[in-house]
């Protein structure tokens, strides 16, 4: 299958988004109908620990997914020495 380029663009013609063409194994893209948009105060999403999957249309607030965080091994040592030297502060205080 082959699909054609999909431009996006606002109402003085000025492209936002320009989707490529695709071919192969392919789905064929969604009609739009409608679109709209919503501005998010900066900051206001940390896209270090969530996606925006989707924007919910009736609150148009996002929808969140949360970026499963991957501890490496020296991450991982630490919270557990920090662990140990939790418990054993609360050794000390009991």
């Amino acid at each position: 299958m082959q699909v054609g380029n999909r431009i996006i663009y606002d109402q003085d013609g000025e492209m936002l988004m320009q989707l490529g063409e695709m071919q192969g194994d392919v789905l064929p893209r969604k009609d739009i109908t409608k679109l709209n948009f919503v501005d998010l105060e900066y900051g206001q999403v940390d896209l270090s620990k969530y996606r925006i999957i989707k924007i919910d249309v009736n609150t148009k607030k996002p929808v969140l997914e949360e970026i499963p965080q991957v501890l490496t091994e020296e991450q991982i040592r630490i919270q557990e020495l920090e662990n140990q030297l939790l418990l054993s502060q609360e050794g000390l205080l009991a």
